[in-house]
């Protein structure tokens, strides 16, 4: 099978080679990591949450340097920075990624500024939502995925109702997919690729916080926890969605006490803070557990393309997806 096998029509709207995806993690990840990804021919991900425009455009900067690849700006619908979209959708970058929230108006705004729309979901209904407004391709995240994940419907299930629901739009995996077997079991799922956060804060290129990467190399998917004690806590509004992190002490004195997080949350805001800060307060998904080295981006990616063509040789309708 060769590595050609591996190019979906998902590819093709994004421009780039191979159908593997970095999520945009906000600023957890740097311009050399978006860089490294798309220079291996996949698509990296600019996180824009947390970023004012000076930040933004900086970052986008830094990302044309070192790289002449497809790259993307990923924006959070509900917590929408209207001047940092306007900022993305003006520097032309190739491709818009949203998440949690319908985004009609925005959708035609990069579609007549010459973007392409990634939508990420968590349900099959919002899905066929984000299909109706024109995304070109959709994101189906499970909620074995890292940081701010849906708390319903897991990828298995999840990616090919969405897959089912929204023909001809391409659909990637996301939630629990960390190496080639996850990615061939997504693509024997119907979808047309992968997005992966967890195991690319395990990458040489990407920035850890503290001794986070350590967290990452030493932890099992059944030592992650998803509650809302993350964003209750730091005063965050993100409806609708849970945090799945690494269990760490805060977490596991504090995440199923939250009739006490009010009067808590003066004390435990700056505790959790420092705790994030040095790396003890670690975003990750269940599949935090088949990270096992910290590998450069695009060695990462040669690996996960070898395995899961390698398993994907005998698989009678890979063929249907190119």
């Amino acid at each position: 099978m060769s590595a050609s096998r591996l190019k979906t029509p998902a590819c093709d709207v994004l421009g780039i080679e191979i159908p593997i995806v970095q999520a945009g993690m906000a600023t957890y990840t740097s311009a050399e990591l978006v860089a490294a990804v798309s220079n291996a021919g996949g698509l990296g991900i600019i996180g824009a949450l947390g970023r004012n425009t000076d930040d933004l455009r900086d970052e986008i900067r830094r990302v044309r340097a070192l790289t002449n690849k497809p790259f993307g700006v990923n924006h959070v619908v509900c917590r929408i920075d209207d001047a940092c979209v306007e900022l993305t959708l003006s520097q032309r970058v190739p491709v818009i990624s949203l998440s949690w929230g319908h985004a009609t108006e925005l959708t035609a705004k990069a579609h007549e500024a010459g973007l392409k729309v990634l939508h990420q979901v968590t349900t099959p209904e919002e899905a066929g939502g984000v299909a109706a407004e024109g995304a070109d391709v959709i994101v189906a995240q499970g909620a074995e995925g890292g940081g701010h994940v849906g708390s319903a419907m897991s990828t298995m299930a999840l990616v090919p109702q969405a897959v089912d629901l929204v023909k001809p739009v391409p659909v990637l995996a996301a939630g629990g997919i960390a190496d080639g077997r996850g990615m061939a079991a997504a693509i024997m799922l119907g979808a047309q690729g992968v997005l992966m956060g967890t195991r690319f804060l395990a990458t040489v290129e990407c920035h850890g916080r503290g001794h986070s990467k350590d967290a990452l190399l030493n932890s099992l998917g059944s030592q992650t926890l998803a509650s809302k004690f993350y964003d209750d806590v730091l005063g965050i509004q993100w409806p609708g969605s849970v945090v799945r992190a690494i269990r760490n002490p805060i977490l596991d004195e504090w995440a199923r006490r939250a009739n006490e997080w009010p009067a808590k949350s003066d004390e435990l805001r700056p505790q959790v803070q420092s705790a994030i800060d040095n790396g003890d307060f670690v975003l990750a998904g269940e599949s935090v557990g088949l990270v096992h080295e910290i590998l450069p981006a695009a060695e990462l990616i040669r690996r996960i393309v070898a395995e899961a063509e390698a398993l994907l040789g005998t698989a009678p309708h890979v063929d249907s997806l190119t």
